[in-house]
Protein backbone atom coordinates (compact mmCIF):
# COMPACT_ATOMS: atom_id res chain seq x y z
CA UNK A 1 0.00 0.00 0.00
CA UNK A 2 1.37 3.41 -0.96
CA UNK A 3 2.29 5.42 2.14
CA UNK A 4 0.43 8.66 2.80
CA UNK A 5 3.26 10.15 4.88
CA UNK A 6 7.01 9.97 4.31
CA UNK A 7 9.09 10.54 7.46
CA UNK A 8 12.54 11.91 6.59
CA UNK A 9 15.22 11.43 9.27
CA UNK A 10 18.85 12.52 8.71
CA UNK A 11 21.07 10.33 10.89
CA UNK A 12 24.77 10.24 11.69
CA UNK A 13 26.07 8.50 14.84
CA UNK A 14 23.24 8.60 17.41
CA UNK A 15 22.28 4.93 17.27
CA UNK A 16 20.46 4.66 20.62
CA UNK A 17 18.47 7.83 19.99
CA UNK A 18 17.48 6.65 16.53
CA UNK A 19 16.34 3.32 17.98
CA UNK A 20 14.18 5.17 20.51
CA UNK A 21 12.70 7.26 17.72
CA UNK A 22 11.79 4.11 15.77
CA UNK A 23 10.16 2.74 18.93
CA UNK A 24 8.03 5.87 19.17
CA UNK A 25 6.87 5.40 15.57
CA UNK A 26 5.65 1.86 16.22
CA UNK A 27 2.97 3.19 18.60
CA UNK A 28 1.59 5.90 16.30
CA UNK A 29 -2.19 5.69 16.05
CA UNK A 30 -1.87 6.28 12.29
CA UNK A 31 0.38 3.76 10.57
CA UNK A 32 0.22 4.37 6.82
CA UNK A 33 3.67 5.92 6.56
CA UNK A 34 7.19 5.11 5.43
CA UNK A 35 10.43 5.91 7.27
CA UNK A 36 13.45 7.15 5.33
CA UNK A 37 16.64 7.07 7.40
CA UNK A 38 19.15 9.25 5.58
CA UNK A 39 22.60 8.00 6.60
CA UNK A 40 24.93 11.00 6.61
CA UNK A 41 28.16 9.05 6.08
CA UNK A 42 27.77 7.54 9.55
CA UNK A 43 28.08 3.88 10.62
CA UNK A 44 25.75 1.34 8.96
CA UNK A 45 22.12 1.73 10.01
CA UNK A 46 20.37 -1.32 8.56
CA UNK A 47 20.88 -3.40 11.72
CA UNK A 48 19.03 -0.71 13.70
CA UNK A 49 15.99 -1.04 11.43
CA UNK A 50 15.98 -4.85 11.43
CA UNK A 51 13.97 -5.32 14.67
CA UNK A 52 11.25 -2.99 13.38
CA UNK A 53 10.76 -4.20 9.83
CA UNK A 54 7.73 -6.30 10.76
CA UNK A 55 6.10 -3.12 12.12
CA UNK A 56 7.47 -0.27 10.01
CA UNK A 57 7.89 0.40 6.29
CA UNK A 58 11.47 1.63 6.72
CA UNK A 59 14.60 1.86 4.63
CA UNK A 60 18.09 3.34 4.83
CA UNK A 61 19.30 5.68 2.10
CA UNK A 62 23.04 6.32 1.97
CA UNK A 63 23.67 10.04 1.46
CA UNK A 64 27.44 9.66 1.06
CA UNK A 65 28.36 12.82 2.98
CA UNK A 66 27.64 14.45 6.32
CA UNK A 67 25.34 17.26 5.19
CA UNK A 68 21.98 17.30 6.97
CA UNK A 69 20.25 19.75 4.59
CA UNK A 70 21.30 17.78 1.52
CA UNK A 71 20.11 14.62 3.27
CA UNK A 72 16.65 16.13 3.78
CA UNK A 73 16.49 17.19 0.15
CA UNK A 74 17.42 13.69 -0.96
CA UNK A 75 14.73 12.33 1.35
CA UNK A 76 12.08 14.57 -0.19
CA UNK A 77 13.07 13.37 -3.66
CA UNK A 78 12.94 9.71 -2.57
CA UNK A 79 9.64 10.06 -0.70
CA UNK A 80 6.64 8.06 -1.96
CA UNK A 81 4.08 9.81 0.22
CA UNK A 82 2.20 13.01 -0.61
CA UNK A 83 2.92 14.36 2.89
CA UNK A 84 6.41 14.93 4.29
CA UNK A 85 7.15 14.70 8.02
CA UNK A 86 10.52 16.02 9.19
CA UNK A 87 12.35 14.55 12.18
CA UNK A 88 15.79 14.75 13.78
CA UNK A 89 17.24 11.43 14.89
CA UNK A 90 17.22 12.31 18.62
CA UNK A 91 13.64 13.64 18.81
CA UNK A 92 10.40 11.66 19.24
CA UNK A 93 6.68 11.90 18.61
CA UNK A 94 3.74 11.31 20.91
CA UNK A 95 1.43 8.50 19.66
CA UNK A 96 -1.32 10.73 18.19
CA UNK A 97 1.03 13.10 16.34
CA UNK A 98 0.51 11.82 12.80
CA UNK A 99 -3.21 11.28 13.15
CA UNK A 100 -3.80 14.80 14.50
CA UNK A 101 -1.43 16.40 11.99
CA UNK A 102 -3.24 14.83 9.04
CA UNK A 103 -6.53 16.24 10.33
CA UNK A 104 -4.96 19.71 10.46
CA UNK A 105 -3.65 19.32 6.91
CA UNK A 106 -7.21 19.13 5.65
CA UNK A 107 -7.33 22.91 6.25
CA UNK A 108 -3.67 23.89 5.73
CA UNK A 109 -0.58 23.22 3.62
CA UNK A 110 1.88 22.96 6.52
CA UNK A 111 1.30 22.15 10.17
CA UNK A 112 3.73 22.26 13.06
CA UNK A 113 2.80 21.60 16.66
CA UNK A 114 4.16 22.71 20.00
CA UNK A 115 6.87 20.65 21.65
CA UNK A 116 8.14 19.47 24.99
CA UNK A 117 11.82 20.27 25.57
CA UNK A 118 13.17 17.37 27.60
CA UNK A 119 16.42 16.84 29.45
CA UNK A 120 17.71 13.40 30.25
CA UNK A 121 20.34 11.20 31.85
CA UNK A 122 21.85 8.04 30.42
CA UNK A 123 20.96 5.00 32.51
CA UNK A 124 21.63 1.45 31.38
CA UNK A 125 22.44 2.67 27.87
CA UNK A 126 19.11 4.46 27.44
CA UNK A 127 17.79 7.97 27.95
CA UNK A 128 15.75 8.63 31.07
CA UNK A 129 13.89 11.94 31.16
CA UNK A 130 14.72 14.13 34.16
CA UNK A 131 12.57 17.19 33.42
CA UNK A 132 10.66 18.85 30.60
CA UNK A 133 9.00 22.14 29.73
CA UNK A 134 6.68 23.33 26.95
CA UNK A 135 8.04 25.03 23.85
CA UNK A 136 4.76 26.69 22.92
CA UNK A 137 4.44 30.04 21.15
CA UNK A 138 1.67 31.48 19.02
CA UNK A 139 2.30 31.68 15.28
CA UNK A 140 3.01 35.38 14.68
CA UNK A 141 4.14 36.21 11.15
CA UNK A 142 5.95 39.41 12.04
CA UNK A 143 7.65 38.00 15.13
CA UNK A 144 8.68 34.91 13.15
CA UNK A 145 10.80 37.14 10.91
CA UNK A 146 12.76 38.33 13.94
CA UNK A 147 12.80 35.28 16.20
CA UNK A 148 12.11 31.76 14.94
CA UNK A 149 10.02 29.72 17.36
CA UNK A 150 9.71 27.02 14.70
CA UNK A 151 10.99 23.55 15.62
CA UNK A 152 11.02 21.57 12.36
CA UNK A 153 10.88 18.15 14.03
CA UNK A 154 7.35 16.82 13.64
CA UNK A 155 6.42 19.32 10.93
CA UNK A 156 4.03 17.86 8.35
CA UNK A 157 3.38 19.44 4.97
CA UNK A 158 2.24 18.73 1.45
CA UNK A 159 5.15 17.51 -0.64
CA UNK A 160 3.80 19.59 -3.55
CA UNK A 161 4.99 22.73 -1.71
CA UNK A 162 8.44 22.01 -3.12
CA UNK A 163 7.08 22.28 -6.67
CA UNK A 164 6.47 25.98 -5.99
CA UNK A 165 9.32 27.07 -3.68
CA UNK A 166 12.01 24.49 -4.43
CA UNK A 167 13.92 22.29 -2.00
CA UNK A 168 15.57 23.30 1.29
CA UNK A 169 18.26 25.93 0.78
CA UNK A 170 21.66 24.34 1.35
CA UNK A 171 23.38 27.74 1.23
CA UNK A 172 21.90 28.82 4.58
CA UNK A 173 22.70 25.45 6.24
CA UNK A 174 22.05 26.00 9.98
CA UNK A 175 19.08 28.22 9.11
CA UNK A 176 17.48 25.95 6.51
CA UNK A 177 14.36 25.44 8.68
CA UNK A 178 13.74 29.13 9.42
CA UNK A 179 14.29 29.94 5.75
CA UNK A 180 11.88 27.18 4.71
CA UNK A 181 9.09 28.41 6.98
CA UNK A 182 9.44 32.02 5.80
CA UNK A 183 9.19 30.90 2.19
CA UNK A 184 6.17 28.70 2.94
CA UNK A 185 4.47 31.57 4.82
CA UNK A 186 4.64 33.75 1.70
CA UNK A 187 2.73 31.31 -0.50
CA UNK A 188 0.85 28.75 1.60
CA UNK A 189 -1.40 28.27 4.62
CA UNK A 190 0.32 27.45 7.91
CA UNK A 191 -1.41 25.87 10.94
CA UNK A 192 0.16 25.82 14.41
CA UNK A 193 -2.14 24.01 16.86
CA UNK A 194 -1.66 24.39 20.62
CA UNK A 195 -0.78 20.74 21.07
CA UNK A 196 2.60 19.53 22.38
CA UNK A 197 3.14 16.21 20.57
CA UNK A 198 6.84 16.59 19.67
CA UNK A 199 9.56 15.64 22.16
CA UNK A 200 12.68 17.72 21.54
CA UNK A 201 15.97 16.69 23.19
CA UNK A 202 17.41 19.69 25.03
CA UNK A 203 20.63 18.57 26.76
CA UNK A 204 23.94 20.36 26.41
CA UNK A 205 24.87 24.00 26.09
CA UNK A 206 25.24 24.37 22.31
CA UNK A 207 28.81 25.63 22.69
CA UNK A 208 30.48 26.27 19.34
CA UNK A 209 34.15 26.34 18.43
CA UNK A 210 35.50 29.53 16.87
CA UNK A 211 35.55 27.85 13.45
CA UNK A 212 31.97 26.63 13.80
CA UNK A 213 30.85 30.04 15.02
CA UNK A 214 32.51 31.75 12.05
CA UNK A 215 30.80 29.37 9.62
CA UNK A 216 27.44 29.85 11.33
CA UNK A 217 27.88 33.62 11.04
CA UNK A 218 28.34 33.29 7.28
CA UNK A 219 25.18 31.21 6.99
CA UNK A 220 23.28 33.64 9.23
CA UNK A 221 24.36 36.63 7.15
CA UNK A 222 23.34 34.80 3.98
CA UNK A 223 19.94 34.02 5.49
CA UNK A 224 19.37 37.64 6.62
CA UNK A 225 20.38 39.02 3.24
CA UNK A 226 18.08 36.60 1.44
CA UNK A 227 15.05 37.74 3.46
CA UNK A 228 15.94 41.43 3.77
CA UNK A 229 16.37 41.22 7.55
CA UNK A 230 18.44 43.98 9.17
CA UNK A 231 19.86 44.60 12.66
CA UNK A 232 19.58 40.90 13.50
CA UNK A 233 21.67 39.40 16.30
CA UNK A 234 22.86 35.82 16.01
CA UNK A 235 22.09 33.82 19.17
CA UNK A 236 22.13 30.14 19.98
CA UNK A 237 18.95 28.30 20.86
CA UNK A 238 19.75 27.85 24.54
CA UNK A 239 20.38 31.56 25.16
CA UNK A 240 17.33 32.83 23.31
CA UNK A 241 15.11 30.26 25.00
CA UNK A 242 15.61 32.08 28.31
CA UNK A 243 14.37 35.30 26.70
CA UNK A 244 11.23 33.70 25.26
CA UNK A 245 9.76 32.20 28.40
CA UNK A 246 7.72 35.32 29.12
CA UNK A 247 5.39 34.64 26.20
CA UNK A 248 4.86 30.87 26.37
CA UNK A 249 1.25 30.04 25.49
CA UNK A 250 -1.13 27.51 26.99
CA UNK A 251 -0.97 24.23 25.11
CA UNK A 252 -2.36 20.69 25.35
CA UNK A 253 0.22 18.55 27.17
CA UNK A 254 0.12 14.74 27.39
CA UNK A 255 3.77 13.80 27.96
CA UNK A 256 4.34 12.21 31.39
CA UNK A 257 8.10 11.70 31.25
CA UNK A 258 8.09 8.18 29.78
CA UNK A 259 9.38 8.08 26.21
CA UNK A 260 6.79 6.73 23.71
CA UNK A 261 7.20 3.05 22.92
CA UNK A 262 8.30 2.19 26.45
CA UNK A 263 6.37 1.03 29.47
CA UNK A 264 6.61 2.56 32.92
CA UNK A 265 9.86 1.52 34.60
CA UNK A 266 11.83 0.72 31.45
Amino acid sequence: MKPIVSIVIPAYKRETELTELLESLTVQTFQQFEVLVMNNEGPPKQHLLAPFLNQLDARVIEVGENHHVRARNRGVLEARGDVILLLDDDDLLMPTHLEAGLRDLQQADLVYSDAELFRFEWRGGRRVVTDWEPFAYAFDRERMRQDSTFIPSGTMYRKSIHDTIGLFDEDVYNYWDWDFLLRVMDAFTVSHPARATVLYAFNGTDNLSAIQDEARRRYFDCFCQKHGLTDMEMKNFHIVQEERRSYVRQTERTFTGVLPGRTEGE
